[in-house]
């Protein structure tokens, strides 16, 4: 089993990531076999969302957290921070990266390796670039992370221009429910396989 948490900071699109990854699981054969996704209004979450699926033979856990700062919000997120092994570390490529980057410094991810999403690419295409590499620099050399993934996301149903990053919400997901060749599905891995 794998369970991979969202983490991010307010507003970046976590819960919109979290509902794309539910709704394209709808479309395959693998199952959602439990869990309590979506806020109210399923556009934002207070406290944690999860669902626990199936992909090729395996049960996994996702966790979506949310990114205000509130005591309700903070306990979820360490709540996902000590369940989770795997984690996607999101970003809103048309907000303010300063600021987003100061959400990570509150805390330490658990695991050595993460995967990067560069949310919102249809709102801010022209900070991809910039924003990848001032991520990669922070993880890397501040937060001493491997990072398996960075992955440009549209969380939103717009058109088909934005197909591939739509379905990059769902591919990175699945890639670390993905066991190296010497695991097993009761091994927290750390990227070094």
């Amino acid at each position: 089993m794998v369970n991979i948490g969202i983490l991010g900071d307010m507003d970046c699109g976590k819960t919109s990531v979290f509902v794309k990854f539910m709704n394209s699981l709808a479309s395959e054969d693998e199952k959602i076999l439990a869990g309590a996704p979506g806020g109210p209004e399923m556009f934002t979450t207070q406290t944690v969302d999860f669902i626990r699926f199936s992909w090729k033979g395996f049960i996994h856990v996702l966790y979506g957290t949310g990114g205000h700062k509130t005591p309700i919000t903070d306990y979820y997120r360490l709540y996902v921070l000590r369940n989770a092994n795997r984690f996607v570390c999101m970003f809103d490529l048309s907000g303010d990266l300063k600021n987003q980057l100061a959400f990570y410094e509150n805390f330490e991810i658990p695991s050595r390796q993460i995967s990067i999403y560069l949310n919102k690419y249809d709102l801010a295409s022209e900070n991809a670039d910039k924003y990848k590499t001032k991520i990669e620099d922070f993880f890397r050399n501040k937060k001493k992370k491997l990072i398996k993934d960075i992955l440009i996301t549209v969380a939103q149903n717009i058109d088909d221009e934005y197909k591939e990053e739509q379905d990059n919400c769902k591919k990175g997901i699945l890639n670390l429910c993905e066991f190296d060749s010497e695991s097993s599905a009761f091994d927290v891995w750390d990227g070094q396989g």
